[in-house]
């Protein structure tokens, strides 16, 4: 079996990104340090129709540099407070000439990590050609060791429309 000392994870604050985390201690040693990366967008590649309004932009750029601080935060203490050591970092691919997959495996190169740690949202048909897939993008390019969770049914729903677990 292989042990991990150093994994690389990407969140996105999704249910699936959770379920991604929860998933490190089903295997990961207790000396292993985990490295939580988020990847921002630059608004005006991914919304190129707005690229007029620059005052917007740079908003709208400023609220998912700050909910990526949250999602980081989150992830970083959900991980000590299972004894992990942890390390986060914020990737704005403002100036990079990268995609979200190119980010993260820089990110895993620089750093040197054993293993890359990614939820997919499992998308088919039309909203998979609509949105891409960025785990799978990742898969095809990485290097390195590459573990995929697919967030059940249940985790990938929001709250208000889960059902709630049979009592015993």
């Amino acid at each position: 079996m292989a042990i991990y000392k150093k994994i690389l994870l990407a969140v996105d604050g999704s249910p699936t990104s959770a379920q991604a985390l929860m998933q490190i201690a089903n295997f990961a040693a207790p000396d292993t340090t985990v490295r939580v990366v988020h990847v921002v967008e630059d608004p005006l590649t991914t919304y190129p129709m707005i690229n007029d309004d620059f005052t917007y932009i740079e908003l709208l750029r400023e609220v998912s540099l700050t909910e990526g601080k949250k999602i980081l935060a989150t992830a970083e203490a959900d991980l000590q407070s299972q004894g992990y050591t942890v390390q986060t970092s914020l990737l704005d691919l403002r100036g990079m000439d990268c995609d979200i997959p190119g980010a993260i495996k820089a990110e895993g190169e620089k750093w040197g990590a054993d293993l890359t740690v990614l939820g997919t949202h499992g998308r088919r048909g039309v909203r998979r050609l609509l949105m891409g897939s960025v785990a799978e993008h990742f898969v095809r390019i990485s290097e390195r060791p590459v573990l995929l969770v697919h967030a059940n049914e249940q985790a990938s729903k929001k709250p208000e429309q889960a059902t709630p677990a049979a009592k015993e």
